[in-house]
């Protein structure tokens, strides 16, 4: 994938109304503050440079440019907070481009989840567990909502507790997508199953050292991580109980 270049074009009411040379173009102004020195600077003749900014001002749903008639420097032109704006945009949307051209290479990564490519591509949490599954059901229990979803590769419904705020703001519904974050801390371990335990389910101790273990969850291979205080009860290949109190899931989703 080297020397790969990708030219982000955007369209207004089917016309171009903006790509990378009137980025240039735009940045040139916002650099010097002058038209006539922006042009030179973007290797464009005056009259270019005046078709380009017309047709973007026809287009654009606010002014793009504005006269500075003061300043040690006797005026100019400036962007207008819009037009600032929209480069910022335009870089955030070619840098977007470029982590979506990258996840094309790596084929454990699914590309008919939004949510999924999303997160894998640009969200870095401090959580190490994090899983995707879809709403199963929701419900209300001890004034705190209640959502099961199912994660492929688990044999339960995993168990999310949230506040009526959140999953009003999350709009959930059954399944749509989310995404479950878990920090290694809020992972247990013990040899024998609870009693009245949610988000419970046998696993096998992967790995292990002085601070942190992998559990494997046998069927599907799915993995954990979870920190350990006493390193010396537990050893490899160990068969175990994993439990994760439902108030310690975080959970996300796009709009």
């Amino acid at each position: 994938m080297k020397n790969t270049e990708i030219l982000l074009t955007i369209k207004l009411q089917q016309m171009l109304f903006i790509d990378p040379k009137r980025v240039s173009l735009l940045k040139e102004i916002q650099q010097c503050g002058s038209i006539n020195q922006a042009a030179k600077n973007a290797k464009v003749s005056y009259k270019s440079a005046w078709d380009h900014l017309e047709a973007m001002n026809k287009l654009s749903p606010s002014p793009l440019l504005e006269r500075n008639t003061g300043g040690k420097n006797g005026g100019g032109t400036v962007l207008t907070n819009y037009a600032k704006r929209l480069l910022q945009l335009y870089d955030l949307l070619e840098k977007t481009q470029e982590h979506a051209f990258k996840i094309l290479q790596d084929e454990s990564i699914p590309l008919d989840s939004l949510l999924t490519a999303t997160a894998r591509f640009s969200l870095q949490s401090s959580a190490r567990n994090q899983f995707f599954g879809k709403v199963e059901r929701q419900r209300m229990m001890d004034s705190r909502y209640i959502v099961d979803v199912k994660v492929e590769g688990l044999p339960v419904l995993l168990q999310v507790s949230i506040t009526t705020k959140s999953a009003s703001r999350l709009k959930l519904m059954t399944e749509k997508e989310v995404m479950l974050m878990c920090k290694a801390p809020w992972v247990k371990m013990t040899t024998q199953p609870l009693e009245n335990q949610t988000n419970q389910f046998p696993v096998t101790i992967k790995s292990l050292n002085e601070e942190e273990s992998i559990l494997i969850f046998d069927d599907s291979g799915m993995e954990f991580c979870a920190t350990i205080t006493q390193p010396n009860q537990w050893q490899i290949d160990q068969q175990i109980w994993l439990h994760i109190d439902p108030e310690q899931i975080i959970l996300a989703t796009l709009e």
